[in-house]
């Protein structure tokens, strides 16, 4: 199925490495992952558990089977693609079957207006995590985790499956859970990947709050069902948080703070998070007392090349928009991202109870709580996950 990436003649010496750190290598999870049993879909975790190993460098993709490699690129173009080309298409379908003549362009307008209709508005499945396409996106990418066992909130990550009753504990002490995925890149594959395993690693189902548009573009709306996307507005994501669900939902809702902004910073080769001075997140999870999991996922600004105007229109008009208008490549010079490794290592921090009216100086401490973690688990696991020279900016 899969070869390892990496040898032992690519780690770099581990006498300084903290034996409880370890790593989740799911590239290495087999291919009936999802129809295996409860008790052994966490016996297959266990297998892939190791202790983490630092790296001189970044890792190398894993070998993949040709039907793995062949539906990720399929759902890359789905998603990736078909929002840049349904323009061009609608003209070259007038032009190729309908020419130039007047009294037919009414009729090309209405049939391909009729085809978009459809891709808006087709029903999609509700559910795809537990699909094939999930293990090959994980396989492209060859996804590890990374987990700190000292970590009180890690310390029992992925290790055993919670009984119903354990459910309610669960609850009292990590719901509401927000997740900020960072950084944003064009897309943060890692961050998806994440959805569609949350139930396995922290036991619990996430939503993720995106821009309202994604349900009814052409293409991007085939990330739903593996992301479970709602409005990013301040009254969804609070009724999310206060949501309790069947199925373990309800509750858990994943956030990319930097937003369009960190996806028109994204450069190869810079760690880069660029939050501003808006609060406004912060201020909903005081409010809440929510668990906050902040996580960096190394790789991702390397996955996609942003193509930018040199006046900064483009990045203006998806502001106002709040959705990304902007050209890029990865593989091939084509919107599909290029096969690197994705690392995923996690901070967290519990706010312990809820704020009815917290003021901007309690909002300003968890905020530097937060990214402040997060910049402490960066600089201590980038090692592990191939990237042992590079520095986090956050602003």
């Amino acid at each position: 199925m899969t070869a390892a990436p990496a040898t032992k003649e690519d780690h770099v010496s581990d006498t300084k490495n903290p034996p409880h750190v370890e790593v989740i290598q799911l590239w290495k999870l087999p291919n009936a992952f999802f129809q295996l049993s409860t008790s052994e879909q966490f016996e297959e975790i266990r297998k892939v558990t190791t202790k983490a190993m630092p790296h001189k460098g970044p890792r190398p993709p894993c070998r993949m089977v040709f039907q793995d490699e062949a539906l990720a690129i399929a759902f890359f173009v789905l998603t990736l693609t078909m929002p840049l080309l349904l323009l061009p298409l609608t003209w070259v379908w007038w032009v190729y079957f309908h020419g130039f003549l007047t009294h037919t362009v009414w009729q090309a307008v209405l049939q391909m207006t009729i085809v978009t209709l459809v891709l808006v508005f087709h029903p999609l499945p509700p559910n795809c995590r537990t699909s094939r396409i999930s293990l090959a996106l994980i396989r492209y990418f060859t996804m590890e985790l990374l987990v700190d066992r000292h970590d009180p909130a890690f310390a029992n990550l992925a290790k055993q499956p919670r009984t119903t009753a354990e459910d309610t504990t669960f609850q009292e002490h990590n719901l509401p859970l927000v997740c900020l995925a960072c950084p944003h890149g064009v897309f943060n594959y890692g961050a998806i990947i994440w959805c569609t395993i949350s139930r396995w690693v922290c036991g619990w189902e996430q939503h993720t709050g995106a821009a309202n548009i994604i349900p009814y573009v052409p293409g991007l709306r085939y990330m739903h069902p593996l992301i479970w996307s709602i409005n990013a507005d301040r009254r969804s994501i609070q009724n999310k948080l206060q949501q309790r669900g069947p199925g373990r939902t309800g509750g858990m809702l994943g956030m990319v703070p930097d937003g369009i902004l960190g996806a028109f910073r994204s450069r190869h080769g810079v760690d880069e998070l660029v939050i501003g001075k808006k609060r406004g997140l912060m201020r909903i999870c005081a409010e809440e007392g929510a668990m906050i999991y902040v996580a960096w996922f190394f790789g991702t600004n390397e996955l996609l090349t942003v193509v930018q105007d040199p006046w900064g229109m483009m990045e203006t008009l998806s502001r106002k928009a709040q959705a990304g208008m902007m050209g890029f490549y990865g593989r091939w010079y084509l919107p599909i991202p290029r096969r690197v490794a994705l690392t995923q290592a996690s901070s967290a921090y519990h706010i312990p109870e809820k704020m009815e009216n917290p003021t901007t100086e309690q909002v300003e401490h968890i905020h530097q709580q937060v990214y402040g973690g997060l910049q402490r688990v960066y600089d201590q696991q980038k090692a592990y996950a191939g990237y042992p020279d590079e520095t986090l900016h956050i602003q």
